[in-house]
């Protein structure tokens, strides 16, 4: 029987999604490309390029990194978990 395409596909991404799940995520030792300070946003760009910001510089270019990222992580919200 032969294979439907549109399957492995779909299971290809749920695997993506996982992975991308169980990644790591940033930690103190990632600093942000404008400033230095530690990164809390990363954007994955095609080519596996990727661009690491801070809260600061990552919020001023958020909406633009969405829209030209392939994938963005926002872990800004970890700075008011340690409350």
């Amino acid at each position: 029987m032969p294979r439907d395409p549109g399957t492995d596909r779909c299971r290809t991404e749920r695997m993506d999604r996982m992975a991308t799940a169980l990644a790591p995520t940033l930690t103190a030792t990632d600093r942000c490309d404008r400033c230095g300070a530690q990164a809390f946003i990363k954007a994955r760009l095609d080519g596996d390029m990727e661009l690491l910001f801070c809260a600061h510089h990552g919020r001023a270019h958020l909406d633009k990194l969405r829209s030209v990222a392939v994938e963005v992580i926002d872990e800004t919200d970890r700075l008011h978990d340690e409350d």
